[in-house]
């Protein structure tokens, strides 16, 4: 069965519109990626991940990178949770849940991405700096804090 000329455009746009959204969704975008901590439902921490993101250029800005930490929440919030931040990332590890869920969703880096630990109530939400909640006595969590 042969196509005919009509069919053949109509393919050609179908794939021209699928290859524009998948561009416009995946492409990485331009903002800084700050993580946000809730617990509860109220925004706790606040880590800006841009600060220990791997360098992709040659150029390597010193300032703006930091060695990979991990830090635990327990002592403030009195939930057994630890997160590991590194390459511009950031994961639940080490959480005191019967399912561990949580910590095979994996690395959260880019805005949009989320994981949740729900028998600690936690949440864990990356957004892009200019997209961020209000910031109601937030604290940042920076690599000095936890060496």
């Amino acid at each position: 069965m042969k196509m005919k000329k009509i069919e053949w455009i109509i393919l050609a746009a179908v794939v021209a519109v699928c290859a524009g959204l998948a561009l416009f969704f995946y492409w990485p975008r331009s903002g800084d990626t700050v993580a946000v901590i809730s617990v509860d439902g109220t925004a706790l921490y606040r880590i800006d991940l841009s600060r220990t993101a791997r360098p992709y250029t040659f150029r390597i800005d010193l300032s703006r990178t930091a060695r990979p930490y991990t830090f635990r929440i327990e002592e403030e919030t009195g939930r057994p949770v630890s997160f590991e931040v590194a390459d511009g990332r950031v994961r639940f590890v080490e959480v005191t849940c019967p399912d561990h869920i949580c910590e095979r969703t994996g690395w959260c880096g880019a805005p949009g991405e989320r994981a949740v630990c729900m028998p600690n109530r936690t949440t864990l939400v990356c957004y892009e700096r200019g997209e961020l909640p209000p910031d109601d006595g937030v604290r940042w969590i920076t690599e000095s804090d936890h060496p």
